[in-house]
């Protein structure tokens, strides 16, 4: 288990109760809780403001998903470990994306 890799996990809803099972990528380990950035290939029909939030993964077959997706960087979800790491991961960035990530968050926080 390693940070940047993505695991298939359940992640609550930001409004309201519930949770959807979804990838995941972790972006720290933590002593009992892993934190992670959801992922989701919902795009097209997203706000502007929402969409300037979501970066692009380029290598996404090489990340081990399905189709084109996303990592939602507005809100940075804490899960306890055990329900993240039941499973292996399904994949993870690629150096490209892992750099190219940084690099949309570090502009994202001079805005």
């Amino acid at each position: 288990m390693k940070a940047l890799d993505i695991y298939i996990a359940n992640v609550p809803f930001d409004e309201g109760a519930g949770s959807k099972v979804r990838p995941a990528l972790v972006i720290e380990i933590e002593r009992e809780r892993v934190k992670v950035f959801k992922v989701t290939s919902q795009y097209e029909n997203k706000s502007a403001r929402v969409k300037r939030l979501y970066y692009p993964i380029k290598k996404w077959k090489e990340a081990g998903l399905k189709k084109q997706s996303y990592v939602d960087t507005h809100k940075i979800y804490r899960l306890t470990k055990k329900w993240v790491f039941s499973q292996q991961p399904i994949g993870k960035l690629t150096d490209t994306d892992r750099l190219g990530l940084f690099e949309f968050i570090d502009q994202l926080r001079s805005m």
